[in-house]
């Protein structure tokens, strides 16, 4: 009877197959496309394509000879920011930004090697690009070829590769930070998060969304360790400077009440220059915050505040708390200048797809964003344009579901190890999971993609339905058996009190 019951349950190892095999190769078949173009932005040809600007187009010389002047007389022993001066004016930068050039200057023999400084910035827009590719594949809210629209900003490649701006390699450290936040390595995030901090102060439109995140996934004790560490990098990056002249660094390198040039401004020239001078800084203020307080991502804060226990934060969570926070931000700037285009366009894709809004209203978004930055000078249509996009986006982000899209789809590397991994090391379980829950679906097989938390929790959930398929086997039954066992006895119990009920109803009757 037991050999005969083990004969009904073993399958033959030769042919190692499952239902997961089959859901594996079904997405493989109706997702070739998708995968080819995933892959593709992976490979070395987005290398290529990147070279051409670099080869073709002159660099546009903007910022890079004032940044080169005020790193040599950095260099020289100048250590007061009252008295760093470039073409363009003071520095106004923190300390990582001179640091960064210091290393820039030096390798293109004193900034003079411009064509080697672009083929440089050429590695930092692909690093850029890597993390936040990394970033979307995590949080699986968009779909693969989404990805794609990141590489089509041409401003985007000016900025990087034509501009050399500092703008690139702030939010290259800060989407790096991004990635290691999803992988919930808190304290290395914090860390590359200051240093990028250090460079530009924008990435500062980020930290409410950090801070409360901090808060939920690790408590309040430690959230004041991760805080500690990244005042310690500032304070350690800037030490040659505070040692002397501390006041003119921190008015300097951290002023927030530096007005812009209005020529340069992108998103007010619909209003005029003395208009915007006097009144905008207040409404833009007073309008962010306000929008903020209305928002499900403030609402999400406040639930962090009022629940202390410390739970994991799925991905999505993480990068829609920290992209949306920055986009208010965007919205309701002093002004946007045509670097700082780098800010938010790589998370354009992300907070679309985030919103309920067709197709069609998705691509006119990016479409307006664009053409708003390629305008120049901007103009009155250009400016009132952008500002209706943007706050068409932020509409549509406060009046979307909380609950998420996840998109699904396995890119061919995760297709391949989890067939590997089903057919080789675990296909003992697998088979358990084929016949007692009669079906392996990709959602179950992905497993983590449910929960996008430490690998650990996924294995918990995971071998506890292991657990049940082995015990349930070893009784001889399967999932299907026990949900029609339970059904017919609920069923059962309700005929019977409807029975009861019908009987009480004629008794009293009778009465």
């Amino acid at each position: 009877m037991a050999g005969g019951k083990a004969k009904g349950t073993n399958l033959r190892s030769d042919k190692r197959t499952t239902r997961i095999d089959k859901d594996v190769k079904k997405v493989s078949a109706t997702n070739k496309l998708l995968s080819y173009a995933y892959d593709l932005l992976w490979s070395y040809r987005t290398w290529v394509d990147c070279s051409v600007t670099v080869v073709v187009f002159v660099d546009t010389e903007i910022d890079w000879k004032a940044y080169m002047q005020q790193v040599t007389q950095f260099k020289n022993g100048e250590r007061d920011y009252l008295n760093i001066r470039g073409d363009t004016g003071p520095l106004v930068y923190p300390a990582g930004h001179v640091y960064i050039y210091s290393i820039l200057h030096w390798v293109t023999n004193n900034g003079q090697d411009i064509r080697l400084a672009q083929y440089v910035f050429l590695g930092f827009y692909l690093i850029t690009i890597s993390a936040i590719f990394a970033i979307f594949y995590r949080s699986r809210v968009a779909p693969p070829w989404t990805a794609i629209l990141v590489c089509t900003s041409k401003r985007l490649h000016s900025i990087y590769m034509l501009r050399l701006f500092n703008d690139g390699i702030a939010m290259m450290f800060l989407f790096i930070a991004i990635y290691l936040c999803c992988r919930q390595q808190w304290r290395l995030g914090c860390l590359v998060y200051s240093f990028a901090v250090s460079i530009k102060m924008n990435v500062l439109l980020f930290a409410p969304a950090l801070f409360f995140l901090l808060l939920q996934s690790s408590g309040v004790l430690r959230t004041i360790g991760y805080l500690s560490i990244c005042a310690s990098l500032q304070v350690a990056l800037a030490l040659p400077f505070l040692k002397t002249f501390w006041w003119s660094y921190l008015t300097k390198a951290f002023e927030f009440s530096r007005v812009f040039t209005y020529t340069w401004t992108v998103n007010w020239k619909c209003i005029p220059e003395h208009v915007r001078t006097t009144t905008t800084s207040t409404t833009s203020t007073s309008g962010g915050v306000g929008t903020l307080k209305e928002t499900s991502v403030i609402r999400f804060f406040c639930f962090l505040i009022v629940r202390s226990e410390r739970v994991p934060i799925r991905v999505e969570r993480i990068v829609t708390s920290l992209c949306v926070v920055n986009f208010v931000g965007i919205c309701f700037a002093r002004t946007l200048h045509y670097q700082f285009y780098a800010w938010y366009f790589p998370t354009l894709p992300y907070l679309l797809w985030k919103t309920n809004m067709p197709l069609i209203f998705k691509a006119k978004v990016l479409i307006i964003c664009e053409f708003a930055f390629n305008t120049f000078p901007a103009t009155d249509v250009s400016s009132t344009v952008l500002h209706l996009s943007h706050f068409m986006l932020l509409a549509s982000l406060f009046t979307a579901s909380d609950e998420s899209k996840y998109q699904s789809y396995l890119d061919a590397e995760t297709r391949q190890d989890l067939t590997h991994f089903v057919n080789e090391e675990c296909f003992d379980a697998a088979r358990q999971f084929a016949m007692y829950y009669g079906s392996v679906t990709e959602e179950l097989a992905e497993g983590a993609k449910v929960v996008s938390v430490r690998l650990c929790y996924a294995r918990r959930v995971l071998s506890g339905m292991s657990k049940e398929a082995e015990d349930g086997l070893a009784r001889g039954v399967n999932m299907g058996q026990v949900m029609t066992r339970d059904y017919n006895e609920f069923k059962k119990n309700n005929n019977e009190a409807a029975d009861d009920g019908e009987l009480n109803v004629q008794l009293r009757r009778r009465k």
